[in-house]
Order: C-alpha cells, then structure tokens, then sequence
C-alpha cells in the first residue's frame, strides 16, 4: 500500500513571524509505529533549531494510507486513514478542534475516529523546541477530497487555526485515480472490520479507536 510519509515544520514564534515549511518523505511500505512518529517529530525539531534557536508554539507530523485494493477501497467506503501527530507548547491548544482539507476556501472536516493525548520525553529537542503536550488522532478523509489541489489543515482548541499540516495532492494507488467518483456517497460509513484490520496493518502501537475494540 502506498503511504506518504510528511513532516511538517511548523514555526509559530511568540516574538516573529510566522512560517510553515512543508516537506514530503518517500513513499514507504511498512507500519508506522508510535515511535516512527516520536523521531519524525524529533526530526522536525531538530530542523526547527536551525532556524529558530527559541523554539516554535507547536510542530506536528502526518501520515496517511490509501486503500490497498479496489475491495478495500469499495469496503472503506472510498475513505483514507489519516495520522495526524501534533505537540504543542500549551496544553490548552489540545486536543484538536477540527482536522479538515481546505480547497479554496471550502472545507471539508474528516471524520475523527480517536484521540490520544501524552506527554513528550523530557530532554528531547521535541520537548524543548516544540513542546511537552502531545496528541495522535486517526481520521477518515474523502478519496477525492485528498486528490484535490488545497491543504490539509487543523484548528487547535484555542488561538490557532488554519494550521497547515499537508500540502494536497495526495499520490492515490491507480485504481483510485481510476474511479470516476472517488468521494463517499451521502452517508457511507467504511465497514468497520475492514477498517480495523486496515489500521492494524498499517500502524503499530497505537490505541485503537473505541469504535473498533
């Protein structure tokens, strides 16, 4: 299954401007875990020190799965899974408001499947530069809405929204750039077997959804 692994440099500092800076990984084959997520965000750190030697208000990192067969996308009901990894300075920022894709000006919210709330390990450049509050939260997104030219973006619970976290296209399988309406119909819900087994597959030591213990 393809997945597009992305990290987001995201600079909100309390005395300057602010800046994102987008950057995609290679298209990778194997789980996520937890702790491939903790070193993605220790390595927006890292780059954020270069710039920004106060640190930044918050940085977060995505990843995001395509169905891995026309039955699965059919059983998904023409949904994505969506990772989105969040760590922030100010607990009250979390748990994210909304996590939505932004196309001129319309938006379409994902569907938040869960919300894991934890602490990042003191003495890591996470810790000092971009915070010691943390949140990992699955979502479902619309197939076609992902293969749209916008941005994937978050509102925090307070003070900050429009967060980028993703610059759309996303890079479907063929089979869904195939399908000549890749958007879920009114009211389909992905079967939630389907959607289980999916999320172990693809991501390792997470909790899972309550919808799907």
């Amino acid at each position: 299954m393809q997945r597009f692994l992305v990290f987001l440099l995201a600079l909100l500092l309390s005395q300057a401007a602010s800046a994102q800076e987008l950057t995609q990984r290679p298209v990778s084959q194997d789980p996520v875990s937890l702790q491939d997520m903790t070193g993605r965000l220790e390595k927006s750190a890292i780059d954020t020190a270069k710039v920004a030697p106060k640190g930044a208000a918050r940085g977060s990192s995505v990843d995001f799965s395509w169905a891995s067969s026309p039955e699965e996308h059919r059983a998904l009901a023409k949904h994505v899974l969506v990772l989105v990894s969040v760590v922030t300075q100010d607990s009250a920022e979390l748990p994210l408001r909304r996590v939505y894709v932004n196309i001129d000006g319309r938006e379409t919210e994902l569907i938040r499947l869960s919300s894991q709330l934890s602490g990042v390990r003191k003495g890591s450049k996470t810790y000092s530069m971009l915070g010691p509050y943390r949140e990992d939260g699955f979502y479902l997104a619309p197939a076609g809405t992902m293969m749209a030219d916008g941005y994937l973006q978050a509102d925090f619970a307070v003070r900050r929204n429009g967060f980028n976290l993703y610059k759309l296209p996303g890079t479907p399988p063929d089979f869904i750039k195939a399908d000549s309406n890749p958007l879920p119909g009114p009211d389909a819900k992905p079967e939630m077997p389907v959607l289980k087994a999916m999320l172990l597959r693809e991501y390792k030591g997470f909790e899972l959804p309550a919808a799907l213990r």
